[in-house]
Order: structure tokens, then C-alpha cells, then sequence
């Protein structure tokens, strides 16, 4: 067979496999029958051994082959993958629609129509194609980067290795969530005791350990499946004639999905109103029963995209979707002890443990009472009977006490008055829900803080585990955070389940991690509230420990000026940093090499973005943003005054400096009116940002 023919029959084989195989795993409509597949699938083999160089990554035979991964690669989104806020009721529904038409500025009277959406009990992955072709594919990770599993999910037949486009876009961005059917996890769990292997918990956790083998003839084995929910097209992408027009809704997204190749949950409905999503909701907690799959709640979502656009997003979810749960299944138990736990901040939690119960595929055992309210709510007495249940299917929770189970002359139950740790008095201030320990010495309080300071969001120290740290406290070997930069190689192999080797990879590591940047280092001192959002937007600001405490001292104001950044922050930064303690901290870490400032490499990097155009000459002014642009969208009108260093508000005060007006500009336009704000048009916003 010639070159030419070769190419042409294999590029004939691929289009007629790849159509079987939508037909099976998307449509649920077989076309072709096994043997006939499996002989042309065997051509196609053939044909790329022979010629190597008609592989391509859209060829059946790539769904499974190759050597086993020797680890993922940590890859950045291209576009986000945020969690979504939880509600538990119709109630809490109906507060987060308010909340939405407020951000609008619509009349609370207002029918907004929604998509509603199974939410599938899986794990979400990131889909990226360019030209029609799968590219990579990620999990979502931290929302900003995941791991890179490409081939792993080239084995899931649901998942389009081309898009059926004649006319693909440059690149595409596909979210949805893999997960495996309960039929086949029950075939998995079957096959694994006949092989006297330890059997999986649930579903969900079953796809997580499939989706991270490193073999994806483990993962193909699996028989993993995949629901498609959300499209990101490139800005102005302009779709051709004979294809689906650009979608200007959630619902038109998920039909132009289906006519790309992906499977999409046929349980979707668009809802008019509020009402009918509520009926929605009622309807599949009974109905999700009759699945084949794992649902615990429903995804409502705004229907219209430019909506969408505008009502934007906080800082950890879109606030035109939301994920409606169901109650948790829950199961009696009988009380065992009360126990309590020091946390890093000295705030005392107390722990109901209990008789091992089975919810939502585990055991569970433990579950935190949070605080001295929570347990006198309760009315805990010794031995109670009590009911347990997962929150959102995945935190432990005592929701109510058996009383009438309780046994004669029980007694009731309390916080204790002093630390169970070092034994200092507790404190529980006026106001305050939170009972703490206030010694600073504390060991609960220490080792909290050295498992802070070394996680994989702050130092990241690798080696360094709760049992070590544990074992270093209790020996009085370490009495801070810059202690542990003192420990010798020596010293830690003298330690339980600690060799020369892991101790002499401990040292490197905490050497390297003072090169960790600012913001980690931030992060990693556990100021309260600055979580590692938080710690990013202060660093970028605030270049230095210095500038930070001096900003916290004598002027909190500019603290507050950080987007996102609240007058409970500044107050906690301020209380941090006049504590000699931590000024005493501070200076030791220096004395140890640390610089608790951005590095050189990262000021020149923030002077050449500015260089390249994104100044600050916007700082300390506040818009607000209201109507509908011509050519800007919302949140591409925030984040250009962001980067100019403004900040954008949802609402209008005296403080406002500018109101940008577009299209049917509602309440704000007037409110700014009334007092005197200035008010701009997209004209006049980009004559400003660009310093006009």
C-alpha cells in the first residue's frame, strides 16, 4: 500500500471509529456492531505500525497505549475552575436569587430564567482542544493549576478525542465531571474481593484513584464516564455557516456541546423562574434515586451569559451559579467521649467520638461540636444517643441528641476550664463564640503552627509531617517556627523512624524553602484571617514584612485600599505585628536568611508588567460599574482598572470616585447623580486608564 493510500484509509478509519464510538459512549445508540469495530480497529493498528507517521492524537488506538507515567505535571488553567457556593434549602436559594438580582440592579419582582443541573458525584476535569483536537487534559486542583492526565483521560470513551466540527475553533475549553456509573463500580468492587483486594469506599473516591493511576490501562479497565456542563470559546470566535451559532446562554452551551461530541446530562431543564427551580430541586431528591450514578444536589445556574458576565464573581465562586444540596443521610450512634482540640490560634473545639458508623460510603467516628454554644444547644450528656450525618456529604456533624434514649443520671457534658494541653485558664472574650487558650507556649498552639508554617500552601516543606513535628515539640527541641531552621542532621536521624538520609533531605528542604516568595512566607505565619488569597493581594502590595507592619501601624487605610481586603484583616494585621512576639519572630527569621520581601526577580517582574502598560496610576480611586458596555464586558472593564490599580466596588457611596455608566445603567446611575459622583461612559474609562 502506497503512502498516499495508507494516509487516506487510515484518516477514513479514524472518522468511522471515532463516529462508532460517539454513537456508543455519548449516545447510548450503537451503530456498528462489535466484531465489525474491532475488525476496522484492527486495520487502523495495523496501518500505524506499519506507518508510524500517521499517528495522530485523535486516533482510537491513542485511548489507551503507551508506558506507564512516571508522575503528573502540575499545569496551569487556562481559564479557572471555581468551587460554587452551597445552599441546603429552598430558603438559602431564595437568599442567594435575591443577592443576585441585587449585584444586577433588578427589581426583586424579577424572573431571571435558570438552568438547572444534576450535580454529578465525581470529579470535575479541565478539557483543552486546539483545532478540534484534544490537547490536555487537567484536574481542577487548587482552581488556578491541576495535574496534567492526558492520557489517562484518552481512555474515557465519552470524552471527544476531535470535535465533530467542520469548522473548529483556534482553541476550546471544556469543564465536566468524570465519574463512574454505580453498575461498574459495583463490577469493580466484585472483581477486586475475588482477587482479595481491599475494596473502594464509594464511587467518587474510586474515580479519584483511577484518574491519578499511572497506567492508563488501569484507568481504561475502570470504565470510567464523563458528563460535559460548561464551554469557554475564544472572545469574538465567529462560528461558521453549516455550524452551531455561538451560544448566548447556558442552555444554547449545552446544546453546542452536543453537537461538538460531548456527552451532556439529559436530566438539564431550563427553568423560567424561581419557583420552578425550586420544583426542580424537589423533584430529583426523589428522582436521583432511579440513577444510575452518584447525585447529591442540584446546579442552578443563570441562563443568559452576558448576566452572567455581569453579575461576575467573589473571590472563590461565581455568584450566578449555585449548588443546591440535598440533606445529608444520617445515622444514630452512641456518644463515647468528649474530647477537645487546640488549634494553631489557641481556640478550643470541642469532639464528640462516637461508635463507628457507615455514611456516604466511610466510617465515621468523630465529629466537631465547634464551640460551647454548639454543644449547650445540643444538651450533651455522657452516653447519649445521638445522629450523625455528613454535611454536604463530606464534614461529620451531630445534628440532634436522642433524649429520650438517655440513660438515667447521665451527666451533662462541658468545655473544661482549663487547656487539656498546658493547662492555662481559658479564655472565652465578651461577644466572642471561640473559648482559647491564650499561652503562646502552648504545644497544641506551637505544633499547629509549625504544620501551618511547613504546608503545601505556605513553605511547602517536604518531610516534615505531623508525627515528626509532634516529636520535636514534646522533646522540647523546637519552641518556634525558626527553631526548626536550627536542627542539625545529626539530631533529626537520632529521631523515631527518622535515617541520615531522610534527615539530611529535611535540612535541604527547609534551607530551600527560605526561598519560598513573600507571599508564601506570609501565608505561613498564620496571621488570623489572611488566608492565601489574601496573602497574594497584601504581597503584591506591601513589598516587605516592613512595609506591611508599617501600614498596619500608622496607616491601615492603605490596607484596606487592597482589593478584598476588609477592616477585620487590617485590625488583625495590626494586632500581629504589635505583638513582641512575633516582632521577636520576625527578626530571627531574618537573622536565618530569610528576606520576607519580594524578591528582585519579582520586583523587576512587577516593573516590567507596569512597563508593558499596566500602571497604577488608578490607585486609591474606586469605580463602580453599572449597564451594559458596547464592547467591554463587566469583568473585562474590572480587571483593566485593577491592573491600573483602582479598585471596583458593587456599590455607590460618597467615597465612589467614578460610576462607569454603559446601556440601561440602573440604580447606581442614580444614586451617583444624586451625589455628585462623576460619571463616565466606556469612553471615558479607557481616555482615563490610559492616562489621557
Amino acid at each position: 500500500m502506497s503512502s498516499a493510500t495508507a494516509e487516506h484509509r487510515a484518516h477514513e478509519l479514524r472518522q468511522l471509529l471515532n463516529r462508532a464510538a460517539h454513537a456508543y459512549y455519548v449516545l447510548d445508540a450503537p451503530e456498528m456492531e462489535d466484531p465489525v469495530y474491532d475488525r476496522l480497529y484492527r486495520e487502523l493498528l495495523e496501518l500505524e505500525a506499519a506507518h508510524p507517521e500517521l499517528i495522530t492524537a485523535d486516533s482510537p488506538t491513542q485511548r489507551v497505549g503507551g508506558a506507564p507515567a512516571q508522575g503528573f505535571e502540575s499545569v496551569r488553567h487556562r481559564i479557572g475552575l471555581l468551587s460554587l457556593d452551597n445552599a441546603f434549602n429552598t430558603e438559602e436559594l431564595e437568599a442567594w436569587y435575591a443577592r443576585l438580582l441585587k449585584v444586577l440592579d433588578r427589581d426583586p419582582s424579577t424572573a431571571l430564567p435558570m438552568v438547572g443541573e444534576l450535580k454529578i458525584d465525581g470529579n470535575a476535569l479541565a478539557l483543552s482542544y486546539e483545532r478540534g483536537v484534544l490537547v490536555r487534559a487537567a484536574t481542577r486542583g487548587d482552581g488556578e493549576q491541576g495535574e496534567e492526565i492526558t492520557s489517562n483521560v484518552r481512555t474515557i470513551g465519552a470524552v471527544p478525542l476531535r470535535l465533530q466540527l467542520a469548522n473548529p475553533p483556534e482553541w476550546l475549553e471544556v469543564r465536566g465531571e468524570a465519574f463512574i456509573p454505580d453498575g461498574t463500580f459495583a463490577a469493580i468492587n466484585s472483581e477486586r474481593q475475588a482477587r482479595g483486594e481491599a475494596l473502594f469506599a464509594n464511587p467518587r473516591n474510586a474515580c479519584a484513584g483511577t484518574l491519578r493511576q499511572l497506567d492508563p490501562r488501569v484507568v481504561a479497565a475502570r470504565r470510567l464516564d464523563f458528563f460535559a456542563y460548561t464551554l469557554h470559546l475564544p472572545p469574538g470566535w465567529p462560528a461558521a455557516a453549516d455550524e452551531a451559532p455561538v451560544p448566548t446562554s447556558q442552555w444554547e452551551a449545552l446544546q453546542w456541546l452536543k453537537a461538538a461530541g460531548f456527552k451532556v446530562n439529559p436530566n438539564a431543564e431550563l427553568l423560567p423562574n424561581l419557583a420552578a427551580v425550586e420544583a426542580f430541586f424537589q423533584r430529583w431528591d426523589s428522582g436521583r434515586r432511579q440513577l444510575n450514578y452518584a447525585t447529591d444536589g442540584v446546579v442552578v445556574k443563570l441562563n443568559d451569559l452576558q448576566l452572567q458576565d455581569a453579575a461576575g464573581f467573589t473571590q472563590k465562586a461565581p455568584r450566578w451559579a449555585l449548588a443546591l444540596k440535598y440533606p445529608a443521610e444520617e445515622a444514630p450512634s452512641r456518644l463515647l467521649r468528649l474530647a477537645c482540640q487546640v488549634g494553631r490560634t489557641g481556640v478550643v473545639t470541642p469532639v464528640a467520638e462516637f461508635e463507628p458508623v457507615p455514611l456516604a460510603g466511610t466510617s465515621v467516628s468523630r465529629a466537631t461540636l465547634h464551640n460551647a454554644d454548639r454543644l449547650a444547644e445540643l444538651d450533651l450528656h455522657a452516653g447519649d444517643t445521638i445522629v450523625v450525618r455528613k454535611a454536604g456529604e463530606i464534614i461529620p456533624e451531630v445534628v440532634r441528641v436522642l433524649a429520650e434514649l438517655r440513660p438515667a443520671g447521665a451527666q451533662r457534658l462541658e468545655l473544661p476550664h482549663t487547656c487539656p494541653e498546658c493547662g492555662s485558664e481559658l479564655v472565652r472574650e465578651e461577644g466572642e463564640a471561640a473559648t482559647c487558650c491564650v499561652n503562646s507556649s502552648c504545644p497544641a498552639i506551637l505544633r499547629g503552627a509549625l504544620r501551618h508554617w511547613v504546608s503545601k500552601g505556605a513553605l511547602d516543606v517536604d518531610g516534615l509531617g505531623s508525627k515528626l513535628i509532634e516529636q520535636l515539640v514534646d522533646r522540647g527541641l523546637v519552641g518556634s517556627i525558626a527553631d526548626l531552621y536550627r536542627l542539625d542532621g545529626a539530631l533529626l536521624a537520632s529521631l523515631e523512624r527518622m535515617g541520615s538520609k531522610s534527615a539530611d533531605n529535611l535540612v535541604a528542604a527547609l534551607e530551600a524553602s527560605k526561598n519560598q516568595p513573600w507571599h508564601r512566607q506570609l501565608y505561613g505565619l498564620g496571621i488570623h484571617h489572611v488566608g492565601e488569597v489574601n496573602a497574594k493581594a497584601l504581597a503584591a502590595t506591601f513589598a516587605s514584612a516592613a512595609e506591611l507592619a508599617t501600614a498596619a501601624s500608622e496607616t491601615p487605610e492603605l490596607i484596606t485600599g487592597v482589593y478584598g481586603i476588609g477592616g477585620e484583616i487590617a485590625q488583625s494585621l495590626q494586632q500581629w505585628f504589635s505583638t513582641p512576639a512575633n516582632e521577636q519572630l520576625l527578626g530571627q527569621l531574618e537573622r536565618l536568611g530569610f528576606s520576607l520581601a519580594s524578591s528582585e526577580a519579582e520586583l523587576a517582574a512587577a516593573a516590567a508588567r507596569r512597563a508593558d502598560g499596566a500602571s497604577t496610576h488608578l490607585g486609591g480611586q474606586t469605580f463602580v460599574l453599572t449597564g451594559t458596555l458596547p464592547s467591554l464586558s463587566r469583568s473585562q472593564a474590572q480587571a483593566l482598572i485593577e491592573a491600573a490599580g483602582g479598585k471596583v466596588s458593587g456599590s455607590v457611596s460618597k467615597k465612589t470616585s467614578y460610576v462607569v455608566a454603559g446601556a440601561e445603567a440602573g440604580s447606581k446611575l442614580s444614586k451617583a447623580e444624586s451625589l455628585g459622583v462623576a460619571v463616565l461612559d466606556e469612553a471615558g474609562l479607557q481616555a482615563l486608564l490610559n492616562n489621557a
